[in-house]
């Protein structure tokens, strides 16, 4: 007699090349939503410098398993927003004036060169949009809005080194952008400070205006050495120390 095998009631078919696709993206976009919320709790405030980063509690809040929150924290920590600590998890970075003095130079070089390509490249939306920002950011001055000023800078800054069309530019820029919002910006900036900004911006959108790669790139570059001063200065007064320039 010939016995003929029967499959395993527990054996399975292995998974599709489309079912392991949708099953990776489904991952990718968790660890993105969490990479997401972990970002805007550090920038509103909720999660402070130095702060661990309860993986049980936040994977709980966002109805999600540990794994792409675990994800979503290593791949913050390789853009400097985390640190890992050996068998204690993930902490917000802590960094120092010296450090952020830093950032901003890094972010001083690259925003010249930002300037030299935009006046070279920038289209006549761009252009037009760069100069809306500039009024809205005056207005935004002038009803004592700060965070409604922070918006706009960020949305003209973010304009302007699209409009330099080179994505590695934009890639390092991003990252340097996100380091920086390790210092909560809430408080730091002054009607005066405002003021000096904006006038910085429509120097910036001139020589842009003007087709003039050198003179885009040095007000570029004034820009945000300026804005390091004042970021530094505000700093200082907030936590009550010394500014400490490099």
């Amino acid at each position: 007699m010939t016995i003929t095998s029967l499959p395993h009631p527990e054996t399975t078919a292995p998974k599709s090349a489309a079912e392991r696709a949708v099953e990776l993206r489904r991952s990718q976009t968790l660890v993105s939503i969490c990479e997401a919320e972990i970002e805007r709790l550090i920038l509103d405030g909720e999660l402070e410098r130095g702060a661990r980063i309860n993986e049980l509690a936040l994977a709980a809040r966002l109805g999600m398993s540990r794994g792409p929150l675990r994800e979503a924290c290593r791949s913050l920590a390789q853009a400097g927003l985390l640190e890992a600590r050996m068998n204690r998890g993930f902490f917000v970075r802590q960094i120092d004036h010296k450090e952020v003095a830093d950032l901003y130079d890094l972010r001083a070089a690259l925003m010249r060169l930002a300037g030299e390509l935009v006046a070279q490249r920038v289209s006549d939306g761009d252009l037009t949009r760069l100069e809306a920002l500039v009024d809205a950011m005056d207005a935004a001055r002038d009803d004592g809005d700060t965070a409604r000023f922070q918006d706009l800078n960020a949305e003209f800054h973010a304009v302007l080194v699209h409009a330099a069309d080179n994505r590695r530019l934009q890639q390092v820029y991003d990252g340097l952008v996100k380091e920086l919002r390790l210092f909560r910006r809430r408080g730091l900036a002054s009607g005066d400070a405002m003021s000096a900004s904006n006038r910085e911006h429509r120097a910036i959108v001139e020589a842009i205006a003007a087709r003039d790669p050198a003179g885009a790139a040095t007000a570029m570059g004034n820009h945000i050495l300026q804005g390091k001063t004042r970021f530094l200065s505000a700093a200082a007064e907030q936590l009550d120390e010394p500014v400490r320039q490099p």
